[in-house]
């Protein structure tokens, strides 16, 4: 579910492993505390989100996860400020 997509402001690229099947590279913001992804979901799955009204997370970690936050640019800003620089908006 969801593309992660490259935004204004992105300043790392994290290479998928060599060889992993539904792996790919992704942009992200980091300011040494947060790490910050853009993902865009297809109509299709925006339509099953609106009719569920849910979002499932997964974090391949094994047996724990680490603290994450899902959210629209602005919230998503407004938590990383606390934590240190945020990026430009595009």
């Amino acid at each position: 579910m969801g593309t992660a997509v490259k935004f204004e402001g992105a300043n790392m690229l994290l290479r998928a492993p060599e060889g992993s099947e539904n792996v790919n590279d992704m942009h992200t913001f980091t300011n040494g505390m947060c790490s910050v992804s853009c993902w865009e979901l297809s109509a299709e799955e925006l339509a099953e989100i609106n009719r569920s009204g849910r979002i499932f997370l997964s974090v391949f970690s094994g047996r724990t996860q680490p603290p994450v936050y899902v959210g629209d640019e602005a919230s998503v800003r407004a938590i990383v400020v606390d934590f240190g620089g945020v990026w430009r908006r595009g």
